[in-house]
C-alpha cells in the first residue's frame, strides 16, 4: 500500500479470519496509533487528532467487530495484538508511538513490552475515552 503524504487513506486491512477498518492520516512527524477501549470505534479519536495537528502521522482503526472491521471467529487478547502487527505492516510503520486507553491500554503496554525494540513510546489512558469522548 502506498501513501502519498497529502490525504488521508481509509481502507480494509486484512489479518487472519477478518479485515480491519484503517485510516492513516498522513503528517511529518511521528506515527502515532491510537488503540480504543473496549467496544469503541476509531471515531473516539477524532478530537484528539484535532487537537494533535497534522505535524504527526495519525493511525486509527477499528478492532475486531468493531466499527467498520469484519467480524471473527478469534476474539482473543492475543489476536488483538496480532491486529497491532498487521495494522503496522500495512502503513509501513517501524517504530509507532502507541496511545490507548482501557483495552488499548492494556494493548499498547503488552505489545511493547514484546517489541522493546519496535516502539517510539507510550501514552495510557484508563477510563473515558479520549477528551471524554462517547464509546
Amino acid at each position: 500500500m502506498t501513501h502519498s503524504h497529502v490525504s488521508s487513506w481509509a481502507g480494509m486491512v486484512p489479518v487472519d479470519d477478518t479485515a480491519l477498518a484503517v485510516t492513516d492520516t498522513p503528517g511529518p512527524g511521528q506515527a502515532v496509533v491510537y488503540l480504543n477501549g473496549s467496544y469503541a470505534s476509531q471515531r473516539s479519536w477524532r478530537r484528539v487528532i484535532a487537537e494533535l495537528g497534522p505535524r504527526w502521522r495519525h493511525l486509527t482503526y477499528d478492532e475486531r467487530a468493531r466499527g467498520k472491521s469484519k467480524r471473527s471467529a478469534d476474539y482473543s487478547f492475543e489476536g488483538c495484538l496480532r491486529d497491532v502487527d498487521a495494522v503496522l505492516k500495512a502503513t509501513g510503520v517501524e517504530r509507532p508511538l502507541l496511545v490507548g486507553w482501557s483495552y488499548g491500554a492494556a494493548l499498547a503496554v503488552h505489545w511493547a513490552d514484546r517489541n522493546p525494540d519496535r516502539i517510539a513510546g507510550a501514552g495510557l489512558g484508563r477510563r473515558r475515552g479520549p477528551l471524554g469522548a462517547d464509546r
